[in-house]
């Protein structure tokens, strides 16, 4: 049997380690975010629409941006 562990028996060097640190730290951003702009969301949009836009869009809005922040991060710390 080969030392390959890939199922097409590449050999892979392995690349820089991911800073973890980073997307760690936009996770609590989002979660600061979202506990100070709530309010302001739900009082901006007003009414039944307002607690949805504040409880589940803006979360949802900010997680995007970490996830895409982290990607980009990702994408400039590719080594091929």
């Amino acid at each position: 049997m080969s030392d390959s562990s890939t199922l097409l028996n590449r050999t892979e060097t392995p690349g820089r380690r991911y800073p973890l640190f980073i997307e760690r730290g936009l996770l609590v951003l989002v979660f600061l975010g979202v506990w100070l702009l709530h309010s302001d969301v739900q009082s901006a949009v007003g009414g039944v629409l307002g607690s949805v836009a504040a409880w589940c869009g803006l979360p949802l809005l900010l997680l995007m941006c970490a996830e895409l922040i982290g990607r980009v991060i990702q994408s400039m710390r590719n080594d091929s």
